[in-house]
């Protein structure tokens, strides 16, 4: 009886360690980080040949002006397309410039870089509007957008806001955009129409 009772507990030992889970694996090493990339080295030296150029995020006039570099200043070169170069500011920013603006040293400057083609810029008032006095009680303001054309000219104008109440006074401020001349922004070698919003506080 005793020798089977010894037998019983044997087996129901057996069966337990039978019915339990495996052990779980060893953890895994976390894996290495990768490594940061390493910067682009300088392919050369550029020097800005404009009085004043945007260094732009991408390589487009329509991307953001990060920084304005001067004439005469270097900057090394990391990258050159047809039309950008890729630059290094002494700031640490890179950023994309006109190529035409911009010479390489060691490098003969092309003929369109002497300054046959303007820089890009933005618009500049050749003669600014002069506000002219009211005798007209009102107060507020009048917000006139002008399209002016390639050459500088307001050729239209259109009041978006007038606070005053007053026509009199819209048809003033319309009267002293238009009389305003404006040198026009330049993109790409060209000058480029564009609108122009005109404040006036009476």
């Amino acid at each position: 009886m005793k020798l089977r009772l010894l037998a019983a507990a044997a087996a129901v030992s057996l069966s337990l360690l039978s019915c339990q889970a495996p052990p779980p694996p060893p953890p895994q090493p976390a894996p290495a980080p990768a490594p940061a990339p390493a910067a682009a080295a300088p392919i050369g030296t550029v020097r800005v040949t404009a009085s004043a150029l945007n260094v732009r995020a991408d390589a487009s006039t329509n991307a953001d002006v990060i920084a304005q570099v001067k004439r005469g200043e270097r900057m090394a070169l990391l990258e050159e397309t047809e039309s950008w170069m890729k630059v290094k500011l002494s700031t640490g920013q890179t950023g994309w410039a006109a190529s035409r603006f911009l010479d390489r040293e060691g490098q003969k400057p092309t003929a369109r870089k002497r300054g046959r083609c303007p820089a890009d810029s933005d618009f500049a008032f050749a003669t600014t509007p002069t506000p002219n006095l009211s005798d007209s009680p009102k107060h507020g303001l009048v917000v006139v957008d002008a399209t002016v054309d390639t050459r500088g000219n307001v050729v239209s104008t259109k009041v978006v806001q007038n606070s005053t109440g007053d026509d009199a006074l819209a048809f003033l401020t319309e009267r002293e955009i238009r009389a305003a001349k404006f040198i026009p922004p330049v993109r790409n070698c060209a000058a480029k129409a564009f609108i122009f919003t005109y404040k006036r506080t009476f």
